[in-house]
């Protein structure tokens, strides 16, 4: 006579219709010669599944389990599963259930568990498909916790930069749809913070011709400062729209504040590390990076301010391709990691943008600051000072997916967007995109 357990066991295959009210009807038909031995102690049967999601193309994973612990069951090849069509959208562990046992006076369930799981056996959390966004050439889909809160800051600074209308960059980054897009693509929350007041250049006086207009722009970089260590203060990652490069200064200074010297991964075609003294132009925003080390002079030192709110040591350049001869002497007496174009061109974006954010990694916060100057002119046309021969379309977008994939990063800039100089806002447009890489999105 069989026992109790081995008559149960026979009916559990056709208890696995009860999946099918749960996760799709395709489910069950998939199931190919389920087989599970109930152990004698069932009451204390734990199981869980694990079912991987497929590639595209139409890839199958062949190994799935339903595995029963504590008892030494051991585990059942279930069969070949397309795990596309296994979890519905918006279903999570506690809305599945797999029944194990079933008795004429109860029905017990037990969570289903859905994980990612690549042909190397790593899993990871659960991937969530998402519609692509009108602008976005991009599927996003997150690999971070969807937790982050972003604080969105605009800072409609022109005075750093020598050609006018890039103080309507935070705009047209904003107009692109860049909290609609972190939103519906990567259930990203933002707090948009507004625009610090900016004065306009016609109504002031340049000021001394070696940095103009500088004590308007240390002005608007407190205010960008304060709304920074807010934020952070706050929980939320600081994203903080430009504007031209000088306001990099108010998210380092602001940063510092809140947690001390940290570092920095300076995505640009230009080093921003001239001074008073070396610059050919007196453009604030090439002397924003020297300033921020604390190497600007005293011109540079304001109220309060905690500078330098980076070091030499966790400084990384990447994309350079355009010095001039004073930022080239500094360079050779700084502890920086520089990866030009030349470069990049030889080992690839990839180890040269890790390299980077290790190197930049161990202070107490990490910031990337984007130029969009570094990405190719063809591509990035909206820019001020644009160089021929930057980052190609898909070398910014791998050197910010990388960003999302150290998961290290505590705030960012996206600068020097100017729709005076754009084409149908192209440049705002590959802002928003180059962000929603550098928070988690992917191809797939």
């Amino acid at each position: 006579m069989r026992s109790d357990g081995g008559e149960a066991l026979d009916e559990r295959v056709h208890e696995l219709s009860f999946l099918e009210h749960r996760v799709g009807a395709g489910l069950r038909d998939r199931l190919v010669e389920a087989a599970v031995r109930v152990a004698r102690h069932r009451d204390q049967a734990e199981a869980r599944m694990v079912l991987a999601e497929s590639r595209d193309r139409g890839d199958t994973v062949h190994e799935r389990h339903v595995q029963v612990d504590h008892d030494g069951v051991g585990r059942q090849l279930v069969g070949e599963l397309d795990g596309v069509e296994a979890v519905p959208g918006g279903c999570n562990d506690r809305q599945l259930g797999l029944v194990l046992d079933q008795r004429d006076q109860r029905l017990e369930e037990r969570p289903v568990v859905v994980r990612q799981e690549d042909a190397n056996r790593c899993r990871h959390h659960p991937i969530r498909l998402v519609h692509q966004g009108r602008d976005v050439s991009l599927v996003a889909v997150s690999v971070q916790p969807a937790a982050r809160k972003v604080a969105l800051i605009g800072a409609p600074l022109d005075l750093g930069a020598g050609r006018r209308g890039v103080d309507m960059g935070p705009s047209a980054i904003r107009y692109a749809g860049l909290a609609e897009h972190l939103a519906e693509a990567l259930g990203i929350e933002t707090d948009d913070r507004g625009n610090v007041h900016a004065p306009v250049a016609e109504s002031l006086a340049s000021g001394d011709e070696r940095a103009r207009f500088l004590p308007q722009i240390l002005e608007l970089c407190d205010r960008v400062a304060k709304l920074v260590a807010a934020a952070a203060r706050a929980g939320e990652t600081p994203l903080v729209l430009g504007g031209d490069h000088s306001v990099a200064l108010g998210s380092l200074v602001g940063m510092t504040s809140v947690h001390g010297s940290g570092g920095v991964v300076w995505v640009d075609a230009h080093g921003d590390l001239n001074t008073p003294k070396t610059s050919p132009s007196g453009n604030v925003h090439g002397m924003v990076l020297a300033a921020a080390l604390g190497l600007g002079g005293d011109s540079f030192a304001y109220d309060d301010w905690t500078l330098p709110a980076i070091e030499p040591r966790r400084l990384a350049l990447v994309g350079v391709r355009s010095l001039d001869k004073g930022e080239r002497e500094l360079l050779k007496q700084l502890d920086a990691k520089v990866f030009t174009m030349s470069e990049i061109d030889k080992i690839g974006i990839e180890p040269c943008m890790r390299q980077a954010l290790k190197y930049a990694g161990d202070g107490a916060f990490l910031h990337v600051s984007l130029d969009m100057d570094a990405v190719d002119p063809e591509h990035a046309p909206g820019v001020g000072t644009p160089v021929r021969g930057g980052l190609s379309y898909r070398e910014a977008h791998l050197a910010m997916e990388i960003v999302a994939d150290v998961g290290t990063v505590d705030s960012f800039d996206v600068v020097e967007v100017n729709p005076v100089l754009d084409r149908e806002n192209a440049t705002g447009k590959l802002a928003v995109e180059l962000v929603a890489s550098a928070l988690g999105a992917r191809i797939l």
